[in-house]
């Protein structure tokens, strides 16, 4: 493919692969309302190896903490998560098997609304499960940062946006100051 080359990393003498970012698809794409259907090949592929490397180094590239594969136009039950270097998670067709009760108010964008955010309610904690890059089925808890990206990316499987939890107030406010935002950084890229 022509998006893809190789190079030879000639100081650690290894074939390295290099991977150019997915396009990201807007919030009107209609890939973002529909249901994603399970991922139903074997487990782990090459197919799949492939669309996790691409979805990583998508993420990364736009500075996102996580990212659904119908985001980038790829219909699968598939989403990526990670920051920094300290937290790398591959989610093939995830479920919440358990939520509790505590609910946290917090902030929240998303790569296919650029400078968007919203005060969205989520549970602090939340038991999942999900088949790894690996292709092991794993039960975990999570809280905080990770739960609400979880459920924020799950979301995104199940056709909800982020947009559909806050009222057409709020929306209109922050929608307000996402175009405040995008014309104040694009006079700064001009300078």
């Amino acid at each position: 493919m022509s998006s893809e080359i190789l190079t030879i990393d000639t100081g650690a003498g290894l074939l390295e692969e290099k991977i150019t970012p997915l396009p990201i698809y807007a919030d009107t794409h209609p890939l973002l309302l529909e249901v994603m259907p399970e991922y139903k090949g074997e487990i782990p592929s090459f197919d799949l190896h492939q669309l996790i490397k691409k979805l990583k180094v998508t993420r990364k590239a736009y500075g996102g903490i996580g990212l659904s594969a119908n985001q980038c136009g790829i219909k699968a039950r598939v989403f990526v998560l990670g920051y920094e270097d300290s937290f790398d998670m591959v989610c093939i067709n995830p479920k919440v098997l358990e939520i509790s009760e505590d609910i946290i108010n917090d902030n929240e964008g998303c790569l296919s609304f650029p400078g968007l955010y919203l005060k969205v309610k989520r549970p602090s904690k939340i038991k999942v499960e999900y088949t790894a890059e690996d292709g092991k089925v794993t039960q975990v808890e999570l809280t905080g940062l990770t739960a609400r990206c979880y459920l924020h990316e799950l979301d995104h499987m199940n056709g909800v946006k982020f947009t559909d939890y806050v009222g057409p107030l709020a929306l209109k406010i922050a929608k307000e100051k996402q175009q405040k935002r995008i014309k104040k950084h694009t006079r700064m890229s001009k300078k």
